[in-house]
């Protein structure tokens, strides 16, 4: 067995070339190569490309084109060659149907600009290898510029344009994308709405319109010509709002608001205030359930001004009108019937003043919320006629049971300027500085200055 695994075994070459495939190089086999350097005199020269991300097609036909180098800083080693260090080789092929491939001589960094490329030609007969200096280019592929044709007079000029970024992903769509994709953009593309460019003989004249476009321009102007202005606007909205109707032509304040458009001059012949007169003349103490009323009825009385003692009186009658309101749904309010209402407001009042009070500040028998802040507007603006227009707000929030924040809002739609009362003021109304904080005084000015409308601000997307 030993034997015959023995006879098996590869035997050992022996150490004779015979049987050897490769021959050794030997020094009598080595063979002297003349090299020159071919000194290239014309304007053109061999080119070295590379084609960094693209793949060049391999029938595709450049034009050239040269132009003379800036400066001979940036190849400094090229001194002394005239073809290629004085001018600068651009080539350009426009063969496909949506790229530019543009080959152009880069120069990355300064040390680049310090090789020197060369293409080498070797003869094998009469061992001589003749090398030629040849410019090196970086190839690179753009999207190839929108080009449209415009008529303007009769003539058909085409302008080029700069691709934008939405033209040029809708080429790129078009060219690589899916069906679908193409489908979008073509739709996109059909449905699009531009506006043609200005005349180039005359810029500051206007452009022409398409038919379109000026349908649609007409159109609006024919919608719009309708449509109320900006002052109108805020006119009818001023024309709503829940106060008395103000006199914007009026010269003095007094004639903003006055006593018979408030009260009503019907309403005002018949209130009777006879007994309030007589009652303060022989010295009784008149007690009513409105502060701001009682405070001044004495003072009022004894300056014989009976139109605006009967303004208080109305004023009590609205506030004592407002107390015996129910509570409603939805911050509404609900008119009691006659026979209350008659012994809220006290006698002396008959239905020839009650009915204008309800059919002025309510619907039937309830109050919503602008029946009601028109009713607080009234009285505000009756207290400003009764005060000379001035007007402490303390007693009257008190009165119509409002929160401070109320009550200034009030006085304010009604054109008043609301501020803090002065020192001298505090004095008149025998209130220390602590206390004065409660107090706020509302003056009627000309000229008047309204709440402006809320707008709501757009939303950052």
């Amino acid at each position: 067995m030993s034997d015959a695994r023995a006879e098996r075994k590869r035997k050992r070459r022996n150490d004779s070339d015979e049987g050897l495939s490769k021959k050794i190089a030997t020094q009598e086999d080595a063979q002297n190569i003349l090299v020159s350097l071919v000194d290239v005199d014309e304007e053109w020269t061999p080119v070295i490309a590379t084609t960094p991300g693209i793949c060049l097609p391999s029938d595709a036909s450049f034009k050239a084109y040269t132009r003379a180098r800036t400066s001979n800083v940036a190849r400094p080693m090229l001194a002394g060659r005239s073809a290629i260090s004085e001018s600068e080789l651009l080539l350009h092929c426009s063969s496909h149907p949506k790229l530019d491939y543009i080959a152009r001589e880069e120069e990355l960094s300064r040390a680049d600009g310090l090789f020197k490329h060369y293409i080498g030609v070797y003869d094998s007969q009469t061992s001589r290898l003749e090398l030629v200096e040849a410019r090196k280019v970086v190839v690179r592929g753009t999207l190839r510029t929108d080009q449209k044709a415009t008529a303007s007079n009769g003539t058909n000029s085409q302008s080029e344009s700069a691709p934008t970024t939405l033209s040029a992903r809708s080429i790129l769509g078009q060219t690589f994308g899916t069906k679908k994709s193409q489908k979008a953009i073509r739709a996109l593309t059909e449905n699009a709405i531009t506006s043609p460019p200005k005349r180039a003989q005359d810029p500051s004249q206007k452009p022409i319109l398409d038919p379109l476009a000026s349908a649609v321009i007409q159109s609006m102007a024919q919608s719009s010509a309708s449509m109320p202005s900006r002052e109108e606007l805020q006119a009818a909205v001023d024309e709503g709002k829940p106060r008395p109707k103000p006199n914007l032509s009026a010269e003095t304040p007094a004639d903003v608001y006055t006593m018979e458009e408030i009260v009503g001059v019907e309403v005002l012949k018949q209130l009777v205030v006879k007994e309030w007169h007589d009652a303060i003349n022989n010295g009784e103490d008149v007690k009513t359930c409105s502060l701001f009323v009682s405070k001044r009825l004495a003072r009022t009385v004894k300056a014989g001004d009976i139109k605006r003692l009967k303004a208080l009186r109305f004023l009590l009658l609205l506030m004592d009108w407002n107390r015996c309101l129910k509570p409603g749904a939805r911050g509404s309010k609900k008119l009691p019937g006659r026979d209350v209402v008659r012994k809220a407001v006290g006698a002396g009042i008959g239905d020839g003043i009650l009915e204008p009070v309800r059919r002025r500040f309510a619907t039937e028998t309830t109050l919503n919320k602008w029946h009601i802040d028109n009713l607080m507007t009234h009285i505000c603006a009756l207290a400003l006629s009764i005060d000379n227009y001035e007007v402490d707000t303390h007693d009257l929030r008190d009165d119509l049971r409002l929160t401070p924040k109320e009550v200034i809002q009030y006085f304010q739609e009604l054109g008043c300027k609301v501020t803090a009362p002065t020192e001298s003021e505090r004095t008149k109304l025998k209130v220390s500085k602590a206390e004065s904080s409660g107090h706020k005084i509302a003056r009627l000015k000309l000229p008047l200055e309204f709440p402006k409308n809320r707008t709501m601000a757009n939303k950052k997307r």
